[in-house]
């Protein structure tokens, strides 16, 4: 919408679907049925954005009903829009914008070159650390391995050496160490 609509088309009624008394929704029925359709080229040309005078009219009545509106006031008309840059009159001023505005893209490729740079070199050393946390895993699962053998080989060597020391005594059964 270009501008605010007019105020004598408009009502606050409001329909809760509880108790119909008044008909109200057979109403509101019949108000959507005669609502009139354009055509395209009768509404004009669609734009994307609100005009600042309808959007300011919306604010307004949004807030003479005491409705929270978020959209921020620096929208509305009240701001005047930034002004752009005057053309060049003369060659000279042409040159010379063109140099500073040259000048500024170096600057900002080279910005743009040492952030790359700068990601290069930590992904380097993302890399350099995630091998060498792999490397270390890699060691303390042969030595878990290791240790696991040597445990083995050790529970081996004391049931066998626990098996040597029961048979290897000079006592029979029959002998009785009391007597």
């Amino acid at each position: 919408m270009k501008e605010k609509p007019n105020n004598l088309s408009l009502s606050g009624e409001f329909y809760l679907n509880n108790r119909d008394y008044a008909n109200m929704r057979t109403k509101f029925v019949q108000a959507w049925h005669t609502v009139r359709r354009l055509d395209g080229h009768r509404l004009g040309k669609k734009s994307n954005f609100g005009h600042p005078s309808y959007t300011q009219w919306v604010i307004d009545r949004a807030m003479s009903f005491g409705l929270p509106y978020t959209l921020p006031r620096s929208l509305s008309s009240t701001f005047p829009y930034a002004s752009l840059p005057l053309p060049p009159c003369t060659q000279d001023e042409y040159q010379e914008r063109l140099a500073e505005s040259n000048h500024e893209s170096a600057a900002w490729k080279r910005k743009y070159n040492e952030a790359m740079l700068k990601i290069e070199t930590m992904s380097g050393q993302l890399e350099q650390n995630d091998h060498h946390i792999l490397k270390q895993r890699r060691q303390m699962i042969e030595r878990d391995e290791l240790l696991l053998v040597k445990d083995r080989l050790l529970d081996r060597y004391a049931n066998k050496k626990k098996r040597m020391d029961f048979f290897s005594g000079a006592q029979s059964d029959s002998d009785d160490p009391s007597v």
